[in-house]
């Protein structure tokens, strides 16, 4: 088992995750946050035969060269509005990766920890973070490879800042979020409040495994994070 992200502080009366007392916009147990930690810490060991992430070919593709539906921009989300409601969401697209994919949720295994996706697809969401669209970072995981073979979260680490992740929700409305900057961080390093503190609109943290392959361990040392913004909101696609 490879080494677990440090989960946030559980003790005082000061906000776990943020440090501070603050009242939170969308109340969440630490004990959930930890759990979730651990469970990102394992994307990528449930297989002997791994696909090294920097192997040698591309995720992305040559968007110039490929169909590619245009993200839903308009209407544009006012200033004084960078948010919605709650609604689950059921399918995640990657048009710079060529990635679709239905999202599953993830809840918390009897021992506590976090629930992760049986394999390769679907992408799941952290049910324990908000809503794509809703006020605060929406977490969202994916295995890098499985048995063999690339997961959906595979390109990640190609990402680069303006490409767009579209994710369908079960209200009917496609939330566009811009990539901000993608990191890749250690996992005895990883950067948890950034990844679930408090945030003053609407974000998106993708996350999966990288870095190279402990044997040992059975896992990858790093994990690859995504760190994305509400963009627009528009119509659903067709569900391809």
């Amino acid at each position: 088992m490879p080494a677990q992200h440090p989960p946030p502080p559980t003790s005082g009366g000061a906000d776990a995750v943020t440090g501070t007392s603050a009242s939170r916009p969308w109340p969440r147990a630490t004990r959930i946050w930890a759990a979730a930690s651990a469970a990102f810490a394992a994307l990528g060991v449930a297989t002997l035969v791994v696909l090294p992430p920097d192997a040698g070919h591309s995720a992305r593709l040559d968007l110039s060269q490929v169909a590619v539906a245009p993200a839903p921009v308009e209407p544009a989300l006012p200033a004084d509005s960078r948010h919605l409601s709650a609604s689950a969401p059921v399918r995640v697209q990657i048009p710079a990766l060529g990635v679709t994919s239905q999202v599953m949720g993830l809840g918390l295994e009897p021992d506590g920890s976090m629930e992760v996706p049986p394999g390769a697809y679907p992408v799941g969401w952290y049910t324990g973070s908000p809503t794509p669209g809703e006020l605060g970072p929406a977490v969202l995981a994916g295995h890098v490879d499985w048995a063999g073979e690339p997961g959906a979260f595979y390109g990640l680490r190609e990402l680069v800042p303006g490409d767009t992740v579209l994710i369908d929700r079960a209200d009917g409305a496609v939330v566009t979020f811009l990539v901000d900057r993608v990191e890749v961080h250690p996992k005895e390093e990883f950067p948890t409040e950034e990844v679930y503190g408090d945030i003053g609109d609407a974000g998106l943290r993708l996350i999966t495994c990288g870095g190279v392959f402990d044997e040992d361990a059975r896992g990858y040392v790093d994990n690859v994070i995504v760190f994305a913004s509400l963009a627009a909101v528009g119509e659903p696609a067709p569900m391809g």
